[in-house]
């Protein structure tokens, strides 16, 4: 299975995920604050997704902005697909990244309930 570059931000600047889960890593080395990423299937493009770096998360509504500057929104319940799980894993090895905090109970916990999308 092959894993390519996300379309630019003014292509696609909104990406729904499906099927989601937030992990925290390392990925700006050991000696800086942890950083946060989205992973999950891409509404309408059938593929498996990792976010940049978040830098702001709304629980209310969802979204969130990465540093990228594309927003990202989390529709419905936790999960992972398995496309999604093999993209999260092959960015972490291209990143360099060999630890992970899943954080998703954590912000799932946070968001009103009622409002799975």
């Amino acid at each position: 299975m092959a894993i390519w570059s996300i379309e630019s931000i003014s292509e696609t600047p909104e990406v729904i995920l499906d099927s989601w889960r937030v992990f925290d890593v390392p990925l700006d080395g050991p000696d800086h604050p942890w950083t946060r990423h989205f992973v999950g299937d891409a509404r309408g493009e059938r593929q498996g997704q990792v976010s940049s770096a978040v830098e702001s998360f709304d629980v209310t509504t969802r979204c969130g902005v990465t540093r990228s500057g594309r927003i990202y929104q989390l529709a419905g319940r936790p999960g992972l697909g398995s496309d999604a799980q093999y993209v999260w894993n092959r960015w972490k090895r291209i990143a360099g990244v060999t630890e992970q905090r899943d954080v998703t109970q954590e912000v799932f916990a946070q968001m009103p309930a009622g409002k799975p999308n």
